[in-house]
C-alpha cells in the first residue's frame, strides 16, 4: 500500500508540474494507472522525477520535457529494478499518463530513448515489450491506444534485442497496426446491397459513416446493432442525415445474409462482401465482430475497430 500511495503521489507531482503552466490536466491517466498496475510493498526506491526548467510554460512543452527526462534516473543493469515487474509497470504507467499532454512529435523520441536505454539488459527489454502490449494493445486496458503502441513496435522491430520469432511477431503486429489507421483513407472495397446492386466504400455519399462489419451468425453483433438502433444520440445523427450507417456482412455466407438483412432498419445501408476481398485481402483488422469503424466523408478513418461508447462519445461532439 505505501508503494502505490507513493506512486500516486509521484503522478501527482507530475500534473501539478503541468498545471504550474497554466493549463488544466484531467487525472483520467492517473486513475487508470491504480487500476492496471500491481501494488508492491517493496522497498525499492523510485525514479526521481525531472525537474522541469521554468522557461517552459506550456503544458505540452512540460510534458514533452518529463518525458524526454523520465527514465534519466534509471540504469537497466540495475536488475534489482529493471528486472523488477511490480517497479516496472507502475513506472511504465506513469510514463504512459503523460503522452496525451504533450506534442505528438515528443512521443517517438521519448519512447526511442526509453528503448535504447533498455537495451542493455535484454530481461529488462523484453518485459518493457510486455508491457506495452500490455497496456495499450489489449482492449481490457484503460490505456489502449494503437498510435502509441506503434511508437513501441517500431522500436521492437529497429533493435537487435529480439530473436527472429519476436521481430516478426513485431512486425506483423506492425503492419496490422498502421493498416486503415486514424487519419488514413480507409481500404475501398466492393459491397452488394439487397437491391442486388453492387457499390463501393468510397463512392457511398455521407457525412460521416459508421462502418459495422458483422456476421449474421454472431449473437453478439445482433446485441450490437440493436444497442445502436436503439441508441438516442446515434438516432439523432441518422435522422438529421449527419450519420450514415453501412453494415457489411463480411463472413461469406450470402444465404445467412439474405435471410437476415431485413432485421436490420430499412434506413440503414445493408451490404455483402460481394468479392470476398475483405477476408482475402485481408482489408480490415477484425479481431472479433462486430468491428466498429468511424469514418468522415472522404472515408478517412477518425476510429478504428473501437467500441460504440467512442463512437456516441465522437458523434456527441457536434464537431462537424
Amino acid at each position: 500500500m505505501k508503494r502505490k500511495i507513493y506512486r500516486q503521489f509521484c503522478v501527482s507531482l507530475v500534473f501539478s508540474a503541468l498545471l504550474l503552466a497554466g493549463g488544466r490536466v484531467e487525472e483520467a491517466h492517473a486513475v487508470s494507472v491504480e487500476r492496471m498496475a500491481p501494488a508492491d510493498s517493496s522497498a525499492v526506491a523510485g525514479l526521481p522525477l525531472p525537474s522541469v526548467p521554468p522557461t517552459l510554460r506550456t503544458v505540452p512543452e512540460r510534458a514533452a520535457y518529463v518525458l524526454a527526462h523520465f527514465w534519466d534516473g534509471m540504469d537497466f543493469r540495475d536488475t534489482l529494478r529493471s528486472r523488477n515487474r511490480a517497479f516496472m509497470e507502475q513506472h511504465f504507467a506513469d510514463f504512459l499518463s503523460l503522452f496525451p499532454h504533450a506534442d505528438t512529435a515528443a512521443l517517438a523520441p521519448a519512447v526511442h530513448r526509453l528503448m535504447v536505454r533498455a537495451e542493455s539488459d535484454r530481461t529488462a527489454y523484453g518485459l518493457l515489450a510486455e508491457m506495452a502490449e500490455k497496456y495499450l494493445y489489449e482492449w481490457a486496458s484503460p490505456m489502449v491506444n494503437e498510435e502509441y503502441f506503434i511508437l513501441f513496435l517500431e522500436e521492437l522491430v529497429r533493435t537487435p534485442m529480439g530473436s527472429q520469432a519476436e521481430k516478426a511477431r513485431a512486425a506483423s503486429l506492425l503492419e496490422v497496426a498502421k493498416k486503415n489507421r486514424r487519419g488514413s483513407v480507409a481500404a475501398d472495397f466492393t459491397y452488394l446491397s439487397g437491391d442486388g446492386k453492387k457499390h463501393t466504400l468510397h463512392g457511398t455519399a455521407c457525412r460521416r459513416l459508421l462502418m459495422v462489419f458483422y456476421d449474421p451468425d454472431c449473437a453478439h453483433c445482433w446485441e450490437v446493432l440493436a444497442e445502436i438502433a436503439a441508441d438516442a444520440v446515434l438516432d439523432e445523427e441518422f435522422r438529421t442525415g449527419r450519420l450514415t450507417l453501412l453494415a457489411v456482412d463480411a463472413e461469406g455466407d450470402r444465404p445467412a445474409w439474405t435471410l437476415t438483412r431485413d432485421r436490420l432498419p430499412d434506413e440503414w445501408l445493408v451490404g455483402f462482401d460481394a468479392d470476398g476481398a475483405i477476408h482475402s485481402r485481408a482489408l480490415y483488422v477484425m479481431p472479433s465482430m462486430p468491428a466498429l469503424y468511424l469514418l468522415d466523408g472522404d472515408k478517412r478513418v477518425l476510429l478504428k475497430d473501437t467500441t460504440l461508447e467512442a463512437i456516441v462519445a465522437a458523434c456527441g461532439e457536434k464537431d462537424y
